[in-house]
């Protein structure tokens, strides 16, 4: 069983040539989010019942029927299905017949799939409602919903219908499916899988309430849809040969999920929000020495469940950004195209791409890109030296290893082909690329004082560091916002980055930091908010930095919290409505002890608890830290109203998950406690149950060692739980109950216990938790220094 394998011995040899095996099996309808399973939803008139569907990817068709289980062993599946009479089942095709049973049941017959892998395979049986509509090019689509909640699947509609129609003249290929459902799932592990044909997500990546919904959610479910839409091309039609490769799967959906949804919703400005989003995330993940490159390795199937993350993801979807940059739009589009003709319904290797773009670009592509996809990390940019004149500026640059913890690379023998994009007041330069160790580029600026930023747009996954002189300058177009939004968040949060890997002074960030006073961006603010968090998760542990900063932070966020204030207003843009919700969240963590913000918090909560079905008093776009806010002044009392909203909302994932993530706010151990017996006492899904642990170990450092306590007291029930379903269900355990500690000694205390209760699939993520872990043990001393402290006092 180990090698899930399954071996059959004939009486006599088998003739060579072609045959077929007929296997009879049984299963069952497990309840791990795997496989072919169960998950319960509650019917029109208020029952319990359960419905079926399918989660194959990445090697779990083979929990459904026997079958060669790898993408490269592509098949036609016909299906059938037999299914009680009163109950809706759909797979990948359109039916072809269906025939009602003396026994209550009904057998569907489905038309045959196009060639394509197991993993791809789908089917679905319960009680659903569903909105339908033809896209432009002739494609039915319909949005399966569970009952009487059919309105909730109008936007996920809309959307779906426009990116079919955007891809089919994108790619040149036309959707080649007569159909395509989408499906809202009560219980899934993931946030969607793209099954050709019938994608399956879950209820909080599709489905949007037309008055209730906050613009966080409309986005979520747009990039969601846009991002499954864009497999059925990427993945589906044209498929990695080997599981190594899975980037070409998800590192071009990400792109792709922001090109569409940036072409549908031009003034949610998706581009900019992709640098401090996917790029802010891949950089993370990608600074630690546990990373791993783009092209990973991979020599058993079950190791690939390790790198669905950021790497895949976020930096695959950064260096497809990144050719884009250094091609051009045609030239890119023409080589996918190209790709995908020349290899439809077949599979391929990631040098099959770069022939491709090679061959649309005339640029040597495959050069290029290896640095960034054959080895892990990425670079810092150093501007070593400057020399200014009136027209233009000389800088000697080199590139270096980046690593989190600041280790001096400066000896290892890794470059990459970086292009140079360099903008000033006068606009973005084009300097070419720079491939070896060092490099010397002249720039032209419009006059002696005016600034230079590298990396212009954010379009290369790397880090950039400047002379004092420079950052003196940018610190200035900051403050004028002479820079567009995000470059201004990418040199702060590059800044930050380097002061806790010991670069940069962290005078220095301070000094940056408040240049940033009167910024009205809401993608600007969303970097703001990932260093003033995290600034104060690292802080908090020092009795005279702690005060200080949440006093700076308070400061920093008073205006524009002012300004964007808590009502909705009739012309509030979508951009207008994520800002209002990250000021919100910051004065829960900076100014929730000030009188006014936590009386209007209580004002509205009370209002919610008195009419949960009413948004109006405490709109969905900033629910989350208001509970928060009232939560941690709160007691008893408000543990009892959130778990009574969580209940009043049992149909509804969305507004129970703003519960899960802030009851564990409550200010005393003893009810944080209650809140994770709770959560595993089963009242909560298996899908969200971590999102309450989250909640307790984010709350406070009290909150992070009662979580990690549970966990080791608790670990056989959690592990119980969850052992059969995805690992990407441990691997949330572990951030939760792991991931904010800044003690080496208890990153050795993490260490000790996974050695003596292994978690081989969860081997990765526990090496980088731990990592990262040891670094910011190291960072405090960084905010130590003597000039950093005036500074934020000021």
């Amino acid at each position: 069983t180990k090698l899930n394998t399954v071996t059959f011995d004939f009486e006599e040899p088998l003739t060579v040539g072609t045959g077929s095996l007929s296997i009879e099996f049984v299963g069952e309808l497990n309840d791990q989010m795997a496989g072919f399973y169960r998950s319960h939803y509650t019917s029109s008139n208020g029952e319990k019942r359960v419905m079926a569907s399918t989660q194959f990817e990445s090697l779990d068709a083979r929990r459904c029927f026997p079958c060669w289980d790898e993408p490269a062993v592509k098949a036609i599946f016909t299906v059938t299905l037999v299914v009680p009479a009163d109950r809706h089942a759909f797979s990948n095709m359109p039916e072809t017949s269906l025939t009602l049973r003396p026994d209550g049941k009904k057998v569907i017959k489905f038309l045959p799939t196009p060639k394509m892998s197991t993993y791809l395979l789908a089917f679905c049986v319960g009680e659903f409602d569903f909105v339908q509509a033809m896209s432009a090019h002739g494609v039915q689509i319909r949005v399966y919903t569970p009952p009487g909640k059919a309105s909730e699947g109008q936007f996920a509609l809309d959307v779906a219908c426009k990116t079919l129609d955007l891809y089919d003249d994108y790619f040149e290929i036309p959707y080649p499916l007569p159909k395509l459902d989408m499906v809202a799932i009560p219980e899934f592990a993931m946030g969607a899988m793209e099954n050709w044909g019938l994608v399956t997500y879950r209820e909080v990546d599709l489905l949007i309430h037309p008055e209730k919904a906050s613009s966080g959610q409309k986005q979520r479910v747009c990039t969601v849809v846009t991002h499954e839409l864009a497999h059925q091309w990427f993945g589906n039609l044209v498929t990695m040969r080997w599981w190594d490769d899975l980037w070409l799967n998800e590192g071009f959906a990400s792109w792709m999920q922001t090109w569409a949804a940036d072409r549908i919703f031009p003034d949610w400005e998706m581009w900019p929000q992709f640098t401090t989003d996917e790029l802010g995330s891949a950089l993370r993940l990608d600074g630690l020495r546990t990373s791993h490159p783009i092209q990973v390795p991979i020599k058993h199937a079950e190791e690939v469940e390790e790198v669905f993350d950021a790497i895949s993801y976020c930096k695959g979807g950064c260096v497809v950004r990144m050719a884009h940059a250094i091609m051009g739009a045609e030239p890119f589009r023409a080589g996918l195209a190209a790709y995908m003709q020349r290899h439809k319904y077949s599979n391929t290797e990631t040098y099959d791409l770069w022939t491709a773009w090679a061959e649309a670009s005339g640029k040597p592509i495959g050069n290029i890109m290896a640095s960034w996809t054959e080895q892990m990390g990425f670079p810092l940019l150093k501007v070593v030296s400057e020399t200014w004149n009136e027209s233009e500026v000389k800088l000697e640059l080199r590139q270096d290893w980046f690593l989190a913890d600041g280790s001096d690379t400066t000896s290892e023998d890794k470059t990459w082909a970086i292009a140079l994009l360099v903008s000033t007041s006068t606009g973005t330069h084009d300097l070419g690329l720079m491939e070896g160790r060092t490099h010397t580029v002249t720039v032209p600026i419009s006059g002696p004082d005016d600034y230079v930023k590298l990396n212009a747009g954010q379009h290369v996954p790397l880090r950039v560091r400047y002379t004092p002189e420079l950052t003196r300058r940018l610190a200035l177009a900051v403050r004028a916002k002479a820079l567009p939004p995000a470059d201004r968040a990418g040199v702060l949060l590059d800044a930050y980055a380097l002061v806790k890997a010991g670069h940069l002074p962290a005078a220095d960030l301070a000094r940056l930091l408040d240049a940033f006073r009167g910024e009205d961006d809401a993608v600007t603010w969303e970097a703001l908010e990932g260093v003033l968090g995290g600034l104060n998760k690292l802080l908090q542990t020092d009795a005279v930095l702690s005060p200080a900063w949440l006093k700076f932070g308070a400061g920093l966020i008073r205006s524009t919290a002012a300004s964007v204030g808590w009502d909705m207003r009739s012309d509030d843009g979508h951009l207008t409505r994520l800002l209002r919700g990250t000021m919100i969240r910051l004065q829960a963590l900076f100014g929730k002890e000030e009188p006014a913000v936590l009386e209007e918090a209580r004002r509205r909560f009370a209002q919610l608890v008195e009419s949960p079905d009413d948004a109006r008093a405490l709109p969905s776009d900033f629910r989350t830290p208001v509970f928060k806010i009232v939560a941690s002044a709160g007691g008893e009392a408000e543990l009892e109203q959130l778990l009574r909203l969580f209940g009043h909302w049992d149909n509804s994932n969305v507004e129970q998950k703003s519960v899960m993530l802030s009851i564990g706010a409550l200010p005393t151990l003893a009810l944080k406690r209650r809140v994770l017996d709770w959560t595993t006492s089963g009242a909560v899904k298996r899908q969200d149950f971590f999102y309450p642990m989250y909640s307790v170990s984010g709350s406070s450092l009290e909150g992070l060692d009662l979580m990690w306590t549970y966990l080791q007291e608790n670990f056989d029930k959690i592990w119980g739980y969850i052992s059969t379903a995805s690992p990407s269900l441990m691997d949330a355990v572990i951030g939760a109950c792991c991931g904010g500690f800044c003690s080496s000694q208890k990153a050795d205390e993490i260490q000790a216990f996974f050695e003596s209760h292994p978690l081989p699939l969860s081997r990765r993520t526990i090496s980088q938790t731990l990592e990262a872990v040891r670094i910011n043990a190291t960072v405090l001393d960084h905010f130590r220094a003597p000039e950093f402290l005036p500074l934020i006092q000021c």
